[in-house]
C-alpha cells in the first residue's frame, strides 16, 4: 500500500512538473492550458493541443510521455495489484472461517459483540474452547479479529444465519442481544432449530427475564442486578470481592472455577469426598456439588459423589483438567 501512495505522489509532482514545462517552454499558455495538456499528454487520450507547439514544445512532450507512462503504468499496477489481492484474500478468508465454523461441533455461539458479549467472546478465545460470534455491526469487524474468534456478519435473529453457525450442533447459545425483545425472539428460534441447546439470556428487566424464561431459556442473566450486588459486596466486602476478582480474572494467579461432570464410569462415583481424596489427588477445592434435587455449598467430607453430579470446584487449570478426565472415567 505504501508503494501506491508513493506512486500517486509520483504521479502528481510529475504532472506538475509537465505543466509547468509547458509554461516554461510555450509562451501564452494559460496555467489551465498547461495543466490540460499536461494530463491528456501523460494520459493519451489523444485530444488535440491547446496550442500550437514549438520545437522545444514537441521535444519536451516526446520526453514528458517517455517518463510519464513508465510511471502511470506502474501506478495502475499497483493499484489494480493491491484491489485485487484485497478481494482475493477477503474471499478466501471468509471461506476458512466458514470452513473453521462448519467443523465446530458442542460449541458457543455469542450473538452480540456488545458491552456484554465483548468479554464473553473474548474468554472463550482466550481459554480454547470452540465458539464462534455473530453480530449485525460491520463497524465492529476489526474489533471480533482482534479476538481472535471465528464469526459472522449479520442478524442472528436470522435463522439462515444460526443454520450458518452451526446451531444444531452447538451446546449452548449466548442471546446477548441489545434488547430483549430480539433476545426473546432467538432464544425461541434456537430452541426451535436444536431443543437440545443450552440457552444463556440477557435481560434487561425483571419482566424481560421472566418473558424469555418462558419462551426457553435455561439461564437469565441481568447485568444490571449483577452490577448492583457486585457494588453491594464491594462496599460491605471489599477483600471477598478482591479474591473474586483474582480468580475470575486470573490476573495474579492461575485459578478457575469450573463445572466437572461426574461419569457413571469415574472412580469417584460412589465415594465420599473425603474417600475419592480430591483435594491430595488433584489440588482442587469443592466449593459445591450440583444434583437434580438441588445445590449443596461447601458440602461435608462425608457427602457421597454420584454419577450425574457437578462438582463446582476451584483450583488451578492443569489441576482441573486432570480431575475432569477422572470424573469422566
Amino acid at each position: 500500500m505504501g508503494q501506491v501512495v508513493l506512486g500517486l505522489v509520483v504521479l502528481a509532482l510529475l504532472l506538475l512538473l509537465g505543466a509547468a514545462g509547458y509554461l516554461l517552454i510555450e509562451d501564452g499558455w494559460s496555467p489551465l492550458d498547461a495543466v490540460y495538456m499536461s494530463v491528456t499528454t501523460l494520459t493519451t487520450v489523444g485530444f488535440r493541443e491547446m496550442h500550437p507547439l514549438s520545437p522545444a514544445g514537441r521535444v519536451f512532450t516526446m520526453v514528458f510521455v517517455l517518463a510519464g507512462l513508465g510511471v502511470l503504468l506502474y501506478v495502475l499496477s499497483r493499484v489494480a495489484q493491491v484491489l485485487i489481492e484485497g478481494e482475493l484474500l477477503d474471499v478466501f478468508g471468509r471461506r476458512r472461517m466458514m470452513s473453521e465454523i462448519d467443523r465446530l461441533s458442542n460449541h458457543y455461539i455469542v450473538c452480540g459483540f456488545g458491552k456484554v458479549g465483548r468479554p464473553v467472546a473474548e474468554g472463550l478465545a482466550r481459554d480454547g474452547y470452540p465458539h464462534c460470534v455473530l453480530d449485525s455491526d460491520e463497524h465492529l469487524e476489526a474489533s471480533i479479529q482482534k479476538t481472535g474468534s471465528p464469526y459472522l456478519l449479520g442478524d442472528a435473529t436470522d435463522e439462515d444465519l444460526l443454520e450458518r453457525a452451526g446451531v444444531r450442533r452447538a451446546g449452548t447459545l449466548l442471546a446477548l442481544l441489545a434488547s430483549d425483545a430480539d433476545n426473546l425472539y432467538l432464544t425461541m428460534a434456537a430452541k426451535d432449530l436444536n431443543p437440545a441447546i443450552k440457552v444463556i439470556a440477557r435481560a434487561t428487566d425483571p419482566a424481560g427475564e421472566t418473558r424469555l424464561k418462558r419462551a426457553g431459556a435455561d439461564d437469565v442473566v441481568s447485568p444490571s442486578r449483577i452490577a448492583g450486588l457486585r457494588v453491594l459486596q464491594a462496599a460491605v466486602n471489599p477483600t471477598s470481592v478482591e479474591f473474586m476478582e483474582i480468580v475470575t480474572q486470573r490476573q495474579a494467579l492461575q485459578l478457575s472455577l469450573a463445572d466437572i461432570p461426574v461419569s457413571a464410569a469415574s472412580d469417584l462415583n460412589g465415594r465420599t469426598i473425603a474417600e475419592a481424596g480430591i483435594r491430595g489427588r488433584f489440588g482442587v477445592i469443592i466449593v459445591a456439588v450440583k444434583r437434580k434435587d438441588g445445590m449443596e455449598f461447601n458440602p461435608e467430607p462425608d457427602t457421597t459423589i454420584r454419577a450425574g453430579d457437578i462438582l463446582v470446584v476451584l483450583g488451578e487449570d492443569l489441576d482441573i483438567a486432570q480431575l475432569q478426565v477422572a470424573a469422566g472415567g
